[in-house]
């Protein structure tokens, strides 16, 4: 289909969903839809994430909120990245849209396909605020201070020292996501004071050292910036701490590295704040801030099974979250428990780096995506050298649930595509699946942050043997002699070192531990895809005022920071009417 067509199609519907809205007209709005078509809203009628599947889902939530919106000037987006364009293989048309409310400016991206009438209607349609009116990002500075009459340095500790004294933001964690929130609290003059208890960049200096990112860079990298041009495809695990650690440089972010919040903070619901008392290099601080950001990441505290004989054993025993690395291990035999991503990982590097032996336990199904198909997906939404958030935007304008069900309908078409890798898994032993309802990987993201691999080498080396797979059994307890692991099959594996790669704990414990029990099972469980069609608390109210999530990888933290300060904002609006109005 050619481009004039194209964005014909896309201007005639869009004419008609701005006459369809501005008249509040919400049955005329939802037969703009196909009939099992998707609306996804972000803060444009609620104050939260929603997704609607069916039009008889999608008028009732518009029924009383569309009018209420007053949405208006709807216009075809070419300028921020997405032109309308055609995808043959899907017959889906894709364009952006830009529109106002008397609050806000905001985006949105539709997905059009022919009903069985031949009329185009939308598969899914995004809709989200983008910035609130007279709250917009103030950019980047001038360089020049105080008319000139300070350097950075002097104008950046003076800033420093008012954040210190009375943060109205404190960011627990200075992750990727940690880093990332707070640089969008910073364009939006939000002071905001990050809370890291390692150095920046810790989390990821600390890992296996042959660790590698396994998406293209433009997909990992930080909010606001790109990666240049001669930057390795896949970066490096102490690349990617330097560049946490530049980042907060970069972004002027105030950080207290090597501190942490101690239990218990508390909430006055009638000042709306928090009394928080930090441990700061040995010194305690008390500190009042209007919101805490949780940004200590998806999953809680390393789990590693209490196995009889552990305390004979005569090897190393460790979770995949302590492993240093192959080289001690040269010539040694070792057993690595679990089948994910960590697993092959460590697994390729043992094999790789002369280990005597490697087997890989695994005790149930995996999903195995090769590099190639999962790299062709990923960098069609992340082109290396584009800009990340054109990225991000098409992505968040695929609600989970249509995603679910594209993953699912393409799924003879990517085993087709991996046939001679899978085969060769499963004739070594390994189970190999496509997931629940057979959506692949990329579903298992959402639904359970784990679950599979994506392959850069570990497929090979089971076809060919040089890593053993042990299927359908549980390690039992370690062996009498101390040289090995026995399994609930009655087997045994010899072993100088053993890997749990065993996943970790719920984050509800280690909430428990700083916050109690009872804000504990307010704000978890997180992740997972919830009720509404959405990341489970995700950037999104937690279920206790003042106490938010920003979790998920990369891409997460740098597109939904921007909802959750807008969130923040909209607080402050209402706060501000209501003291008004003396209510």
């Amino acid at each position: 289909m050619d481009p004039p067509r194209v964005s014909r199609i896309a201007a005639e519907w869009l004419a008609l969903f701005a006459a369809a809205a501005a008249s509040g007209d919400a049955q005329r709005t939802t037969r703009l839809f196909l009939r099992t078509g998707w609306l996804r809203d972000i803060l444009v009628f609620t104050w939260t994430h929603r997704s609607l599947c069916g039009r008889d889902a999608i008028f009732d939530y518009l029924a009383n909120r569309l009018g209420q919106a007053g949405i208006a000037d709807v216009r075809l987006d070419a300028d921020h990245g997405v032109r309308p364009n055609y995808d043959p293989k899907r017959q889906i048309i894709e364009a952006a849209l830009t529109f106002g409310t008397p609050l806000a400016r905001g985006r949105g991206l539709v997905r059009l396909m022919q009903d069985g009438d031949g009329e185009w209607r939308a598969f899914t349609l995004f809709l989200t605020l983008d910035d609130l009116k007279g709250h917009e990002e103030k950019g980047p500075a001038s360089g020049h201070y105080a008319d000139r009459t300070k350097t950075w340095n002097e104008a950046h500790a003076e800033e420093r020292a008012r954040i210190e004294a009375d943060p109205h933001v404190i960011i627990i964690g200075a992750g990727q996501s940690g880093l990332n929130v707070g640089a969008r609290f910073r364009q939006m003059n939000i002071p905001a004071l990050l809370i890291e208890k390692d150095d920046v960049g810790d989390v990821w200096r600390n890992r296996y050292p042959s660790l590698t990112l396994h998406t293209p860079n433009t997909h990992h990298a930080m909010l606001y910036t790109r990666f240049s041009a001669t930057a390795p495809k896949f970066t490096p695990r102490d690349k990617v701490a330097a560049m946490l650690e530049q980042y907060a440089y970069n972004q002027d972010l105030v950080i207290w590295p090597r501190s942490t919040v101690l239990p218990t903070p508390s909430y006055d619901p009638h000042t709306r704040r928090w009394t928080v008392h930090v441990l700061r290099a040995g010194v305690p601080h008390t500190l009042h801030p209007f919101h805490l950001v949780l940004a200590t990441g998806t999953l809680g505290a390393p789990c590693v099974p209490a196995l009889p004989g552990a305390a004979f054993f005569r090897g190393v025993a460790l979770h995949s979250s302590q492993f240093r690395g192959a080289a001690p291990f040269k010539g040694k035999h070792a057993v690595v428990v679990g089948a994910c991503q960590s697993a092959a990982d460590i697994c390729q590097n043992l094999a790789r780096r002369g280990a005597a032996s490697v087997t890989m336990v695994q005790r149930s199904r995996t999903i195995v995506a090769s590099s190639e198909y999962i790299g062709g997906w990923l960098e069609g939404l992340w082109p290396l050298g584009g800009d990340p958030l054109v990225g991000d935007f098409r992505l968040a304008g695929m609600p989970i649930g249509a995603l679910k069900e594209v993953a699912v309908r393409d799924r003879e078409d990517r085993v087709k595509q991996q046939k001679e890798m899978l085969e060769g898994l499963r004739e070594a032993g390994l189970h190999v699946d496509e997931g629940r309802d057979g959506a692949g990987a990329i579903f298992e993201i959402y639904e359970r942050f784990g679950g599979f691999w994506i392959d850069i080498g570990t497929a090979d080396l089971i076809i060919n043997r040089k890593i053993a797979v042990k299927h359908g059994t549980e390690p039992a307890h370690f062996t009498a002699d101390g040289l090995g692991l026995a399994f609930t099959d009655g087997t045994q594996l010899r072993a100088d070192l053993v890997v749990f790669a065993t996943g970790y704990a719920p984050v509800k414990d280690g909430v428990r531990a700083v916050f109690g029990g009872d804000v504990a099972e307010r704000v978890t469980p997180v992740w997972g895809v919830d009720e509404r069609g959405e990341s489970r608390r995700a950037y999104t109210p937690s279920g206790q005022p003042g106490l938010w999530w920003a979790i998920g990888d990369f891409m997460y933290s740098r597109y939904y920071s921007k909802s959750l300060v807008s969130i923040y904002l909209l607080l402050l609006l209402l706060l501000h009417v209501t003291r008004k109005d003396g209510s």
